[in-house]
């Protein structure tokens, strides 16, 4: 896995990519299992005022972006 960003969200940022790029992950356990996971969606959102406000590009790519301003 890579090193992890100062929010300690780099493992699960990993998982989601690998996910979307292989389709599976390995599940840790008495032994390894390769565990196959199909038709899924992400949906996800980010808050403009607080938190990080970078996205990893290598996972981004799988996303459709859409950015809606805050309504007034």
């Amino acid at each position: 896995m890579p090193q992890q960003d100062p929010y300690e969200t780099q493992n699960a940022i990993s998982l989601l990519r690998q996910h979307k790029d292989y389709e599976h992950w390995f599940e840790r356990g008495t032994k390894w299992a390769l565990r196959d996971i199909k038709n899924t969606m992400y949906i996800a959102s980010m808050n403009p005022t607080a938190g990080s406000f970078f996205v990893d590009p290598r996972l981004q790519r799988w996303f459709w972006i859409l950015a809606i301003p805050f309504p007034e």
